[in-house]
């Protein structure tokens, strides 16, 4: 009789698809691949094993080490990390890690841009405000307001950002036929892709760069946990993109035009 070679348990004859004990995958010869709660099922599209997984085995590294091992992965080897990275598994372990990156991100900027109303406004603003200097004052209170608000709420934004974007790019990736595996796949790529948000750490240069390098690792993780080429990964990233600019460019010219006409009846 065969045996799992996982747990020793008899296998039934004729050979199950999967070891009723452990959940070991059977092969047609009689062996078994190792059951994986991070098995990577992309719609028929084979894959190497998705390790090591250090956000996956925060429970066995720790919160912080895996977070920081994850965000090192993702920032210094993209490839390498969304080539092994599970596309299964469920949403909550990455959003986990997407919510927690984004924020800290999104609160620097915020710090920064209180720090910067503050300098401003102690050069025109006095803390008895006097008449005249009500509004300096509004926009020295404002800033961190905005901080504060951030502290509070970024974790929802984050939420609901992520889900956002994530089913645009993965709209981008259907409508260009290059979308084999699954939603979650995509829904992955842009949690982990939060990771270029601690970047926001930087003063003055962090956004740009985080712009610049949250594209980098979008198409090469969408082309990974999809199996598809990079020139496609990167239409369906920049497309959303373009859309919006020709948007935005059609409203300024619309916005001009009323503005020009208005200018002439006045005349």
């Amino acid at each position: 009789m065969t045996s799992c070679p996982h747990c020793q348990s008899p296998l039934p004859e004729p050979l199950p698809a999967q070891c009723p004990s452990c959940g070991g995958v059977v092969t047609p010869t009689g062996g078994a691949q190792p059951a994986d709660n991070h098995a990577r099922d992309t719609g028929g599209l084979a894959h190497p094993p998705d390790s090591p997984r250090s956000w996956d085995e925060r429970d066995r590294l720790g919160l912080a080490s895996a977070f920081v091992e994850t965000t090192r992965q993702v920032l210094t080897g993209p490839t390498a990390f969304f080539r092994r990275m599970s596309v299964t598994g469920g949403l909550g372990s990455p959003l986990l890690y997407g919510v927690i990156a984004g924020w800290i991100g999104l609160t620097a900027a915020a710090f920064y841009q209180a720090i910067w109303g503050s300098i401003v406004g102690r050069s025109f603003v006095p803390f008895a405000p006097e008449a005249g200097r009500l509004p300096e004052l509004v926009d020295f209170l404002g800033s961190w307001a905005v901080f504060a608000g951030q502290v509070i709420f970024g974790g929802i934004e984050i939420v609901i950002t992520t889900f956002i974007v994530a089913g645009i790019l993965h709209l981008m990736l259907l409508l260009l036929g290059g979308a084999p595996g699954r939603f979650e796949a995509t829904f992955r790529v842009a949690c982990y892709g939060q990771a270029t948000s601690l970047l926001l750490l930087v003063p003055f240069c962090g956004f740009p760069v985080t712009l610049v390098w949250r594209v980098v690792v979008y198409v090469i993780g969408l082309a990974e946990a999809h199996r598809i080429g990079h020139g496609r990964a990167l239409a369906a990233v920049l497309l959303p993109v373009l859309a919006v600019c020709c948007c935005c460019a059609g409203l300024g010219f619309a916005f001009a035009g009323v503005i020009a006409s208005l200018l002439g009846q006045m005349r």
